[in-house]
């Protein structure tokens, strides 16, 4: 009997195999073997994290992408960057605000989440949170596209909204939304 998980499998197999590049690559970045490790760390824990990571095409490529985004949040946190790691940092494009890979990956699990909780919802309910927060239509389109009056669209919307919300706090969010809430709290306990 084995206790290797998949995802212990893809992480040596399509990840770690990769752990002499990433480690070069950090401390190129960083000039710290210290934190370059840490940082490579930090990059496998949050791939270990992930609900859905075998829809990662390039595990390499995106642990890469992953060590070059907290180089560069390292460096905007820093109190006082040499000269030349400044260089580095105008090198890897400090400008780039896209959103980090494992950020949108953390972002799609949690839309999927609500998509679920979304279609658990009563019929009517869901039509008029869909119209009113997805649509953006006003209450009284609402009302005249479901055919009913404005006081019971905002009903529907008051039952609906209160049932989404239960529906997402008692649904298990997962280790990956767990560790997300963590480091976010983390990152801005440190700006």
């Amino acid at each position: 009997m084995t206790w290797v998980r998949q995802i212990d499998r893809w992480f040596i197999d399509r990840v770690h195999v990769h752990h002499l590049s990433h480690r070069k690559f950090a401390l190129h970045l960083l000039r710290n073997e210290e934190d370059a490790e840490e940082v490579v760390q930090e990059v496998y824990a949050r791939l270990m994290a992930l609900d859905d990571w075998q829809r990662i095409v390039d595990p390499h490529a995106f642990a890469m992408q992953m060590i070059r985004n907290i180089a560069i949040e390292r460096f905007r946190r820093a109190d006082v960057v040499r000269i030349d790691r400044a260089v580095v940092l105008h090198e890897m494009d400090a400008m780039d605000d896209r959103p980090w890979p494992d950020q949108v990956t953390f972002d799609r699990a949690e839309l999927r989440r609500v998509a679920r909780a979304m279609t658990a919802l009563p019929q009517r309910c869901r039509e008029a949170l869909y119209l009113r927060r997805i649509d953006g239509l006003p209450p009284s389109r609402v009302a005249e596209k479901m055919g009913i009056a404005v006081s019971t669209v905002e009903k529907h919307l008051v039952k609906g909204l209160r049932l989404l919300q239960e529906a997402l706090k008692s649904t298990d969010k997962g280790e990956v939304t767990r560790s997300m809430d963590a480091w976010s709290r983390r990152r801005q306990g440190e700006n």
